[in-house]
């Protein structure tokens, strides 16, 4: 077995059906796909087991209580018996080629192989890619790759990462999980390739577990605070300063500065914000990478302060 394909699922009945039929039209053959059912209360598992039934060489289906979406990629890993893994959203969907050619792609020698993104809405008009690599200058690929989305699904990985007893598992019973383990997956390969299409697509809807209104927001500070402390643990913490601080200033003091203006925990988040930065990045206003900004970006760090906040506040919410 080449590639499997770990999908977790929890009540998304409107979307699952969309990701099922991509993965069914794939046009790699030496795959499989694992289903879990993460203790759904909809007709998602009904619908995924007609899947299984229709095509039982390719799906498998398991069920577990809830445990959220890090418990259910876990609880799929040990099941996986393919060279390599992926992980892919339950309302997300690939387009027919994807696993094909990362497979392709990984084989001439890498350890992780990314693509490109495409942010999918609803309306056309409003879809766009993101590069799953970044094209900012940086000294080594693995440090590219840090500069880079930190989603689990648009990569495809060596098996072996998360196998045995020190194999990678995602962090339970928090959001943004991807990134502790994003972060040294790259930090430790020693080759990166590269599929330059968006071969995802990343759905943009209501109600989705990431909603900006939730407390949960402020869960980002425990997580940068993990992958401070891994880094530290794993030797790696001087080699990739650089990277982690603008990994914390873009959680942080940037887009995720985005988030928290939505919620309704701006100003304890901002004032987080400012102790992690300054007990851990003191300097980080002079990261090397911020030039790689545009304009706006740029302006928005250099000014945006609880003073100006209402301003920059305004503008953003204005812009939903």
């Amino acid at each position: 077995m080449k590639v499997s394909v770990i999908v977790p699922m929890y009540n998304v009945e409107a979307y699952v059906g969309a990701c099922l039929d991509s993965l069914k039209a794939q046009t790699l053959q030496d795959m499989e796909v694992i289903l879990v059912d993460d203790g759904c209360t909809d007709d998602t598992a009904k619908i995924a087991q007609s899947y299984v039934d229709q095509n039982p060489s390719l799906f498998t289906l398991f069920h577990k209580e809830n445990g959220g979406l890090s418990d259910a990629r876990n609880f799929g890993i040990p099941h996986a018996k393919g060279e390599y893994i992926a992980f892919l959203d339950s309302d997300d969907f690939v387009e027919p080629t994807f696993y094909e050619k990362m497979l392709q792609k990984i084989e001439e020698g890498h350890d992780i192989v990314v693509c490109d993104i495409e942010y999918w809405y609803e309306e056309a008009e409003k879809r766009h890619v993101m590069k799953g690599l970044s094209s900012w200058p940086a000294d080594t690929i693995q440090k590219k790759a840090m500069l880079s989305p930190m989603f689990a699904w648009n990569k495809l990985y060596k098996a072996s990462y998360f196998q045995g007893e020190k194999g990678y598992r995602y962090p339970v019973g928090t959001w943004y999980e991807d990134i502790p383990v994003t972060t040294m997956l790259f930090a430790r390969a020693k080759s990166i390739g590269y599929v330059e299409e968006s071969l995802v697509h990343y759905r943009q809807r209501e109600g989705s577990i990431m909603s900006e209104k939730s407390p949960r927001v402020k869960e980002i500070f425990g997580v940068m605070e993990l992958v401070r402390k891994n880094f530290k643990e794993a030797g790696l913490y001087e080699e990739y300063y650089d990277e982690l601080e603008y990994l914390h200033i873009e959680h942080l003091r940037l887009y995720g500065m985005f988030r928290f203006v939505r919620s309704d925990y701006w100003e304890e988040c901002f004032d987080e914000s400012e102790q992690v930065m300054l007990r851990n990045f003191p300097n980080w206003r002079g990261n090397k990478y911020l030039e790689n900004l545009n304009f706006k970006n740029q302006l928005f760090l250099d000014y945006y302060s609880k003073g100006t906040a209402w301003i920059f506040n305004y503008r953003i919410k204005e812009g939903e």
